[in-house]
């Protein structure tokens, strides 16, 4: 598809370069250096905090990843902030950090998470980070209201 190189020129990695085994858990500060160091662009995930503040995860619950248990969506960024990645030293990040780690240097893809209520905080918070992020980026939903808001919103992404 023509205009669309630079999102297929290199590899993407799925939720950032990682590998449970070496103790590289996704979606973590770890995992996206080590797809930068590798010159991979980025996959990752977006979901909404408690403060209306874009965290960079992708299950709705904890569990499965962190020492912490329940819903991401019922807890404020400064509270997701401190939760240690089992078996890893990272903690989740904001869209802002992880635009801060990546500088540009490679291409993030990032997928909006959605509980299909018709919430489109997580697009306007995201539109809003991105305004000053001069990297190359794209954005994708499987929730068609998310997709609608992204369009009227940041119709570039």
């Amino acid at each position: 598809m023509p205009g669309l190189d630079w999102l297929t020129a290199r590899p993407v990695a799925h939720r950032g370069l990682h590998d449970a085994a070496k103790g590289v858990v996704e979606n973590t500060p770890q995992a996206f250096a080590a797809a930068v160091a590798g010159n991979y662009a980025i996959e990752c995930d977006l979901q909404l905090a408690a403060d209306g503040e874009a965290m960079v995860f992708h299950d709705d619950q904890l569990d499965r990843l962190t020492t912490a248990q329940g819903a991401l969506l019922s807890r404020k960024s400064d509270e997701l902030k401190t939760i240690a990645f089992k078996n890893t030293a990272d903690r989740m990040m904001t869209l802002s950090e992880l635009c801060d780690l990546v500088a540009g240097r490679v291409t993030l893809v990032i997928e909006l998470k959605s509980h299909r209520d018709g919430d489109t905080r997580l697009v306007a918070r995201m539109a809003e980070i991105l305004q000053g992020y001069a990297g190359p980026v794209a954005a994708m939903s499987f929730d068609p209201v998310l997709v609608s808001a992204l369009r009227a919103s940041a119709p570039g992404l």
